[in-house]
């Protein structure tokens, strides 16, 4: 079993979609029901996982939807091992927004479709209901892999079980590709080191 390998995945999405909502809940954070304070760059949540055999611990990097941070994008992108793209289901047009969030954050670093993952969240408030069976998103963006959960604030714990499947997928495939680069590197350097 491998130890101590850290997974930084960025979770990415437009404004109010639920990305502090989900990385608190999956952090096991508290989560303030009812108040939205917009995320100012970046948020990082940290908690420890088993994802097959491995143990990791697992970056969020909640990163604020406002365009007035897109400076920063490229920063907070650099070493990603994979993405989190929420979408709220009852907006659509938010699809746009998620391509862009793709093409700054996952295109440059060569990321697969095991390494991506689009979640769209429901949030709901006690006593409401979820908006019903999400179809996934429609444009360039529906190769990869996609599901949706439903949040509830003040419960959040139904919602973070089916979260957390869709993450340790993601996860997998996050590892995977980090520990053939480490063994590619080790090779690499073997096959660099002088002879005697």
């Amino acid at each position: 079993m491998a130890e101590g390998l850290t997974v930084k995945v960025c979770v990415v999405g437009p404004c109010k979609a639920g990305k502090t909502l989900l990385c608190r809940a999956l952090a096991e954070q508290p989560i303030i029901a009812g108040e939205y304070h917009p995320t100012a760059a970046v948020r990082i949540q940290e908690f420890s996982r088993t994802i097959g055999v491995d143990r990791a611990r697992v970056q969020l990097w909640d990163c604020s939807g406002s365009n007035q941070y897109q400076a920063y994008w490229s920063v907070l992108a650099k070493d990603l091992d994979g993405i989190v793209m929420i979408i709220d289901p009852a907006k659509p047009e938010q699809e746009r927004e998620l391509e862009q969030f793709y093409m700054n954050f996952a295109q440059p670093h060569g990321l697969t479709k095991r390494q991506c993952l689009i979640m769209g969240i429901q949030i709901v408030k006690e006593g409401s209901y979820g908006l019903g069976g999400w179809q996934g998103l429609q444009g360039k963006l529906n190769q990869l892999n996609s599901t949706s959960i439903t949040l509830n604030p003040a419960s959040p714990q139904a919602g973070v079980q089916e979260a957390f499947q869709a993450l340790d997928k993601l996860l997998l495939g996050c590892l995977a590709h980090k520990k053939d680069l480490m063994e590619r590197s080790v090779v690499e350097d073997e096959h660099q080191e002088p002879q005697q």
